[in-house]
Order: C-alpha cells, then sequence, then structure tokens
C-alpha cells in the first residue's frame, strides 16, 4: 500500500447500479496509477443488507481504523457524494476521530460553479422543446445544504427557461412542483436524469417504478399519456462528472502535501 492511500467513501447501493462505483474505480486507476483505493459506504442500512450477500462491506471508520492499525499516517477521503448534506458531515466525523492525518475531497455540488459546470456536463442528455421535457431528479435533503437543490434549479431557469426542471425525491423542488409545470406544457416525452451518483433505488423505484409493489405512486405512473425515456445511468456513469470527482481528490492530495511539509 501506498503512503496516502485514497478512500472513495459513497451512500452505497444494494441495485445493479453497483457497476457504477466499479466505472469510477477504473477511471481512477487510470488518473491516478499505482495509487491504492479503497472503498467505504455511508449507510448503515446498506452495509448491513449487503453484508449478508458478500462480506466486505465497510464503514469509513472501520476503514481509517484497519488503515491505523497498518501504520498509516496519512489519507485522503474522497466524497462521492452529491452535496455536502447528512452524508458528508458523516465523513466529517469520522475522519475527525482517527489519529489518520486526512484531507477530504469535498462533494460534486458546493457552488454556483459547481451547478454550472455540472449542467456543461449534463448538456447533450437534456433535451427540451419540441414537445420534449427532461426532468433533473436528486434525492434530495433536509438538511440545510439542501439548498444547493434551489440554487441549482435558478441556473437552470436562466440557462432553459421551458422545459427542463429539477426535483428531488426528499424535500424541495418538489415532485408535486415538477408535475404541475409538465402538465402545463406541451411536453409528450419527459426524459428523467438522476442527479444522483448511483441511479439505483431511488430512480429504479420511486422515479420510474421499476421492482415495486407500490408502481402507482411513481412519478412515470403520475404522467399517463405520456412517453417517458428513463434509460440514463447515474452522474457517476458521466465521463465529464467523473472529472470533478478526480479534481476534488487531485485538490484534496495537494492539500495533503502540503500540511505535511
Amino acid at each position: 500500500m501506498d503512503s496516502m492511500p485514497i478512500i472513495a467513501a459513497a451512500f452505497g447501493t444494494s441495485t445493479r447500479a453497483q457497476d457504477t462505483y466499479w466505472f469510477f474505480e477504473e477511471r481512477f486507476r487510470s488518473a491516478f496509477p499505482g495509487r491504492t483505493l479503497l472503498w467505504a459506504y455511508t449507510s448503515r442500512m446498506l452495509r448491513a443488507k449487503m453484508n449478508q450477500r458478500l462480506a466486505g462491506w465497510k464503514s469509513l471508520e472501520e476503514v481509517l481504523y484497519d488503515l491505523e492499525q497498518q501504520g498509516c499516517e496519512r489519507a485522503v477521503i474522497q466524497s462521492l457524494h452529491v452535496i455536502p448534506g447528512v452524508e458528508f458531515h458523516k465523513i466529517a466525523a469520522a475522519a475527525g476521530a482517527t489519529r489518520i492525518r486526512t484531507a477530504i475531497g469535498r462533494p460534486l455540488l458546493c457552488s454556483d460553479e459547481d451547478c454550472a459546470t455540472v449542467l456543461d456536463a449534463l448538456a447533450d442528455r437534456i433535451t427540451c422543446g419540441a414537445g420534449r421535457a427532461t426532468v433533473l431528479v436528486g434525492h434530495g435533503t433536509y438538511h440545510l445544504a439542501g439548498s444547493v437543490y434551489a440554487r441549482l434549479e435558478r441556473i437552470v431557469k436562466a440557462r432553459y427557461p421551458e422545459h427542463v426542471y429539477v426535483s428531488v425525491v426528499e424535500g424541495e423542488p418538489s415532485w408535486e412542483a415538477a408535475r404541475a409545470q409538465l402538465a402545463r406544457s406541451s411536453a409528450q416525452t419527459v426524459k428523467f436524469i438522476p442527479l444522483m451518483f448511483v441511479a439505483g433505488e431511488h430512480i429504479m423505484n420511486d422515479v420510474l417504478g421499476e421492482g415495486t409493489n407500490d408502481e402507482e405512486s411513481s412519478w412515470r405512473s403520475q404522467l399517463a399519456g405520456l412517453e417517458i425515456d428513463g434509460a440514463e445511468k447515474g452522474l457517476g456513469f458521466n465521463e465529464k462528472i467523473v472529472a470533478m470527482y478526480l479534481a476534488h481528490m487531485k485538490a484534496a492530495m495537494e492539500k495533503s502535501h502540503a500540511l505535511s511539509r
């Protein structure tokens, strides 16, 4: 193991969208050949669920403890979350409790500039006008950091005055508001683009109604008569988005080197 391993800290998923993590790891290894990449998952529920199938899904605390036992003195933790909400604060708490000197790579959306860059990365996937509309679907949160979604929505409206909407599964901007706007539009086709690192259970169940016993409550079912495009994968499969995370990781690595001098 190298002297400063990288820990990718993700929420986790129990769905087939786990392949997003392997895609990210391939891009990491191309960008940082020879560097050690470890994985940690911040969702206790998903760790418990996945460890029933295949042992090895560790919390960040467990990964840091293992590194301590190996004599590691420095590490970089890269958040694979979208906003600096509850899960990101778990990372900060774990980093503050270890003896290892850590530098944390920030999540995807922390500023207006980040929001604009993400929209640039999604530009070739967003369709609007001529009977087409796009809904950018975030996880959402009731944490104060959820205000970033409102900032993103403001930037979206400035760039796409019509037929592109931001909605989240939990909190604001609400699906009810986006659905009402769709109902008033001329859209015949609605494309859902995940604003989540992986297009896991929320996209599959809450949005598309796949693999759930409550399909009637899915967003797709509430758009009867419209053609739905739900084929988009999570942000972790977007090369430009991955490049943003890797840039955040590189900045954290440089910070760690600076602090060690």
